[in-house]
């Protein structure tokens, strides 16, 4: 994970947070009066496309972006409040682990060519699998922290963010990503063109790593809407209309640790085409 830290010593790495982030802010702002599901908390969100996107094409830079992005959005959007706390962290994973997983998907991305496209079916089912992925991660963050606070449900807030999320990643992401990522990378502004191999963390078993943030993000989810609905005791209106089930947040809460654990042990390194030719990792 040192490559969110190393990155803030890079120009343009930093301009790509601001253009993230003023990116993302301006989209969410723009559809904040669109379809409200809970006021204040969250609404039907087409901008939820962009993270992903950014984190592949600009690495921590565009994690850092959606989760800036996100709460500027939220500020500006009136919707600033409990929640934007864990927004940022949750909004910093959906385009963390994109750009961290994408190399180590079961051997779906080339060694030989791990640049973030989907010009291919093998590549564009990896880019289904992380985007997936990070929604889920998204949906448990937020949606934990939300139950903690007593604000909202954690089976139905996790549940709509997750697919809020990854819709928009579904329906418009291989699109935006083909028709961004040909300028991108002819502008020299991916983050593999900006940062060095040495300064990306080399990751523990990268591979297991792509699995447990699977587990952690989809286990955390199933886990936590099978524990409100009723696995544990509750009523089924713990889907619908309760929150603060400490059931709920002690079952979820070891699968945002692995989901962290999976973090660090992720590398992202893989994108690196002339490293990785020279088998290096």
């Amino acid at each position: 994970m040192k490559e969110v830290v190393r990155m803030w010593q890079h120009t343009r790495m930093i301009i790509l947070v601001a253009l993230s982030a003023a990116i993302y802010a301006a989209f969410l702002i723009a559809f904040k009066g669109g379809i409200v599901i809970v006021p204040g908390i969250t609404e039907i969100r087409p901008a939820n496309v962009f993270p992903p996107i950014f984190g592949l094409l600009f690495g921590p830079a565009g994690a850092w972006g959606s989760a800036i992005g996100n709460l500027i959005g939220d500020i500006f959007g009136g919707t600033f409040g409990p929640g934007s706390i864990f927004g940022f962290f949750g909004n910093f994973a959906l385009g963390y682990v994109p750009y961290k997983m994408w190399g180590s998907t079961f051997g779906l991305v080339p060694k030989d060519d791990p640049a973030p496209t989907t010009n291919s079916l093998r590549k564009l089912i990896a880019f289904e699998i992380v985007t997936l992925t990070a929604a889920a991660a998204c949906g448990v963050i937020i949606g934990w922290y939300l139950d903690l606070a007593g604000l909202v449900p954690f089976a139905f807030l996790a549940t709509f963010i997750t697919i809020n999320n990854f819709v928009a990643s579904f329906i418009l992401g291989p699109i935006l990503l083909t028709l961004l990522y040909p300028r991108i990378h002819k502008w020299g502004l991916l983050w593999t063109d900006i940062m060095s191999p040495e300064e990306v963390g080399k990751g523990i078993q990268p591979n297991l790593g792509a699995i447990l943030m699977i587990v952690g993000a989809f286990g955390g989810l199933i886990v936590g809407v099978l524990v409100a609905v009723g696995a544990a005791g509750q009523t089924l209106m713990g889907f619908t209309g309760e929150s603060g089930q400490s059931a709920v947040w002690i079952a979820v809460l070891p699968f945002i640790v692995l989901m962290v654990v999976a973090g660090f042990m992720l590398s992202g390194r893989e994108q690196f085409v002339e490293e990785a030719d020279e088998g290096d990792f």
